[in-house]
């Protein structure tokens, strides 16, 4: 009875591992093939015959490709994941596959052979890395442009400035304030200007957003005073005043300069 059941276990186990869609080898201390799927049969155009009591070298490249995944399994400590290599067919084709493997080891720690899954994979073409570095070099310049339309600059000590340019959402919003927060940080400002004259904000949420900056520049010990806010924002910032206290908000960026320089201790005077 217990022979019936240890061969229907086994039955079960040999349909799972055929079913399996990618390519299953497994080998012993010596690096000869003990078992393969119907997957590994069709990846190295052999039959299982072919496989079974042969050496793994034989479905590798060559001999240093097979030593080059052993050393990057052992580096690994026993397991890898998705290492990439080439299976060679019986008729000499090499195919791209990429590798998961373990190495196997019995209760006393004595190495006993190994398992790896084969799954074939299709390398980028020229034209798709092309495509790829293109795509790179478009996330960059659309990185430079995002702090363009939001330059921060220091226009004189302890007065920094930020100049809002275009459409404005929560989320390209988050992103101004942290470049804002960081470089508040790292120059000390007493005072933050910032110019929405080119601002185009539709969304309400953004006030919320405009609230929290404005409290957390507090926070890092500068005011901040507001320049042209339009008529949409301010409607929007009207039941947030209570939490802002004592915000300056000017109709201009003149009249604001003025305004954040005099915060300083300066002011400007026309020359006679």
């Amino acid at each position: 009875m217990e022979k019936q059941t240890s061969s229907h276990r086994g039955g079960h186990l040999e349909a799972l591992l055929n079913g399996c869609p990618d390519a299953i080898l497994a080998i012993d201390a010596e690096g000869i093939i003990k078992f393969a799927n119907k997957e590994a049969c069709k990846l190295t155009e052999r039959n299982m015959n072919e496989l079974i009591g042969e050496s793994i070298v034989e479905v590798y490249e060559n001999l240093g490709a097979a030593r080059e995944a052993n050393r990057k399994i052992h580096e690994a400590g026993g397991t890898i994941h998705d290492m990439e290599t080439k299976t060679r067919t019986k008729s000499g084709k090499l195919v791209p596959v990429r590798v998961s493997a373990s190495h196997l080891y019995d209760s006393s720690g004595k190495y006993i052979g190994g398992v790896g899954y084969f799954a074939k994979y299709r390398p980028w073409a020229s034209a798709e890395v092309q495509v790829k570095a293109r795509v790179d070099e478009l996330e960059a310049k659309l990185d430079k442009w995002k702090a363009l339309a939001a330059p921060v600059f220091e226009l004189y000590p302890g007065l920094s400035v930020m100049v809002v340019v275009g459409h404005l959402d929560v989320d390209r919003f988050e992103d101004i304030t942290v470049n804002l927060l960081n470089h508040v940080e790292s120059v000390n400002s007493r005072v933050v200007l910032l110019d929405l004259s080119a601002t185009v904000v539709d969304d309400e949420a953004v006030a919320n957003q405009l609230v929290k900056a404005i409290r957390t520049v507090r926070l890092l010990g500068a005011e901040c005073i507001i320049a042209d806010v339009q008529a949409n924002l301010a409607r929007a910032l009207e039941p947030h005043l209570s939490e802002l206290g004592a915000l300056k908000s000017y109709a201009c960026m003149e009249i604001a300069l003025e305004a954040a320089l005099k915060s300083l201790g300066y002011e400007i005077r026309r020359k006679d």
